[in-house]
């Protein structure tokens, strides 16, 4: 047998073997399947913090326009539900906004109060009695509204493309997309919400 002839036999031999294809597909298909698989996962944990995100501005909301009257306590209290609300998503902390508004019957709307909670610190970031812009629909004069304002920087265990860079609320930042909501409620027990410290 020559040498040419055994190097053919060994080629088709070699053509002809079936047994390490599945092999060869898993190795070339795996990589495309993992990617998906991570894709998929950002992608639904992004949206659900977005919807959790809605969520706790309107429990903030909601729980505030209830009261006829409040202190700082209860508010800060009622920013740490809304702030519960987004667990187990622990990346950053929301940022929250409790701002109560009077709408006088001539003039500009101005802030009767308002609180912040960035990062467990407490602050206030309006001064009372300063102008503030609102929707036209909601200026119904010689009303009383309550907006709350909700942030958070959504920071993927993986960036992919994503080339924003956020800042979260612990001082960090890194690619990642910022999250924000508003929501507008009317005060449901008398005129106004009064908050006899704030």
């Amino acid at each position: 047998m020559t040498a040419t002839h055994r190097a053919g036999t060994y080629l088709a031999n070699f053509l002809a073997d079936r047994r390490g294809v599945a092999a060869m597909e898993f190795a070339l298909i795996a990589p495309v399947m993992i990617m998906l698989l991570l894709g998929s996962v950002e992608i639904t944990t992004g949206l659900d913090v977005n919807k959790k995100l809605g969520r706790a501005t309107i429990i903030v909301n909601d729980l505030v326009t209830q009261q006829q009257a409040i202190v700082k306590n209860d508010l800060d209290d009622i920013m740490a539900i809304g702030a519960t609300t987004l667990l187990p998503y622990q990346r950053d902390l929301p940022q929250i906004t409790v701002t109560a508004i009077n709408i006088p019957l001539t003039g500009s709307p101005t802030v009767a109060w308002s609180r912040r909670m960035v990062n467990q610190t407490v602050s206030t970031p309006y001064t009372k009695g300063s102008n503030i812009t609102v929707d036209a629909n909601l200026n119904n004069p010689g009303t009383s509204i309550v907006r709350v304002e909700t942030q958070i920087a959504y920071i993927p265990l993986i960036a992919w493309t994503i080339k924003n860079t956020v800042n979260t609320s612990v001082g960090t930042s890194g690619p990642g997309l910022a999250m924000s909501k508003t929501y507008y409620g009317r005060v449901r027990q008398g005129p106004s919400v009064a908050c006899s410290d704030c």
